[in-house]
């Protein structure tokens, strides 16, 4: 067996990465931007106790009160002990296509088979956690159609779909990755039990998350999840979805990261259970017709050109990894997103300004307060990462990102690449 050094990298480093994840939490483009800067986790750990780093979000400076060394350290043996295997962004071993995504996680837990996390032809499969009989069959039969090939199914292991999508995966002989909104050892949600036993035990599967070991499936993350489950892909399946799915978000999410779209037309045009889709298929998205429209996509995807300072290799990882097998626990929930225009293209290209926006004088400002005030703080300084809005005004990212929800869908902001949003309309 691997000796522990190896596979876990350096310790004096690892604690580092950890009090990093803890201190700015989940989906901080913050915390990427400063481990570029400084290179090393520790550079910037001993630049915000000097007081030195530029920038520093209130809710890092909290968060820096709030968790210390030790409780990372703590963190570390407790990975240790349980095979779950600790991914830093600069471990050779830390997926490629993640690595090229806004704001990627910086540290990643994983337990099951890490080989799985090498193979380069990986599909996202998501959509609702109530299916149709309709979709129920249809998500069967096209994972079975992918029997035979290298490809490896994605989904959040969420009921419905993505329990279905693991499931077919498993019984075609395919590898199957489970990404998690909560921590890697939470048993979420228990009707899976199962199912997570049979993909620990069959060597076939794997659980990753971007949340340390304990941390509770809370609504919040599932936006912030949805981002790695799209980001590790080349494509993304959407086989029911209704007006405001959860599952949408991930669909946005791989537009944004210049990935396909597919979805499964409706059975019934009328039915509200498919509503969520036929937005993404007039503007563009694939109709996914059969399984050979699942495989089309890898064959005309092609990575992004790798930035000139990539954000890459660090001299503490493995050599091997070994499968990792041990039992711990998944989840589920999902949150609305509005659909995007599906773009078939090598990059992400960032999205034109809007063109026929309306006179502010004959729109009034949203009379929801929060509301009102992001929507000026935007027409105000512009194109903002959301990170930044919820510092400027004091807000939580996940009430941020709901918020700004419901204004992109009233048609007050508009949500551009990478995790930015522009006012749209704006009145007095």
């Amino acid at each position: 067996m691997t000796d522990q050094q190896t596979i876990y990298g350096k310790p004096e480093l690892l604690r580092y990465w950890v009090w990093l994840s803890l201190v700015f939490g989940a989906g901080s483009a913050g915390l990427t931007r400063y481990i570029h800067d400084y290179e090393t986790p520790d550079a910037v750990c001993d630049a915000m106790r000097a007081g030195t780093l530029r920038g520093l979000p209130q809710s890092a400076a909290k968060g820096m009160t709030e968790h210390t060394l030790n409780e990372a350290d703590s963190i570390v043996y407790y990975c240790r002990q349980h095979g779950i295997l600790l991914l830093p962004i600069k471990s050779p071993y830390y997926p490629e296509e993640l690595r090229r995504i806004p704001a990627p996680p910086v540290l990643l837990t994983a337990l099951g088979n890490a080989e799985l996390l090498q193979r380069p032809q990986k599909l996202a499969i998501v959509g609702t956690r109530k299916p149709s009989p309709y979709t129920e069959e249809v998500t069967a039969a096209m994972v079975a159609g992918l029997r035979g090939h290298d490809i490896t199914v994605v989904s959040g292991f969420a009921k419905g779909i993505d329990t279905l999508a693991h499931t077919a995966a498993l019984n075609s002989g395919l590898p199957t990755i489970a990404v998690l909104g909560c921590g890697i050892n939470v048993n979420y949600p228990r009707e899976n039990s199962q199912l997570r036993e049979r993909m620990l035990t069959c060597g076939n599967g794997l659980f990753l998350s971007e949340y340390m070991p304990g941390v509770q499936p809370l609504p919040a993350n599932f936006p912030k999840r949805n981002r790695i489950l799209s980001g590790l892909c080349y494509a993304t399946a959407v086989m029911e979805a209704a007006a405001r799915s959860g599952s949408l978000v991930t669909a946005r999410c791989a537009l944004e990261q210049g990935r396909e779209v597919l979805c499964v037309p409706p059975a019934d045009l009328f039915d509200p259970r498919y509503a969520g889709v036929i937005p993404f298929l007039r503007e563009g998205a694939a109709p996914l017709m059969g399984p050979d429209d699942l495989l089309s996509p890898y064959d005309s995807y092609y990575p992004p050109a790798p930035s000139e300072e990539p954000l890459l290799s660090e001299d503490a990882d493995s050599a091997a990894l070994p499968l990792l097998l041990h039992h711990a626990e998944p989840d589920t929930a999902e949150e609305p997103a509005a659909p995007k225009k599906a773009e078939k293209q090598a990059e992400p290209a960032k999205r034109p300004a809007p063109s026929a926006a309306k006179p502010a004088a004959e729109i009034p400002l949203p009379e929801d307060p929060q509301e009102r005030a992001i929507v000026q703080y935007l027409a105000e300084n512009g194109d903002t990462y959301a990170d930044d809005i919820a510092d400027a005004l004091d807000l939580d990212l996940s009430e941020l990102l709901n918020a700004l929800l419901s204004l992109e869908l009233s048609g007050y902001v508009e949500s551009l690449f990478g995790k930015q949003y522009r006012a749209v309309r704006h009145g007095k």
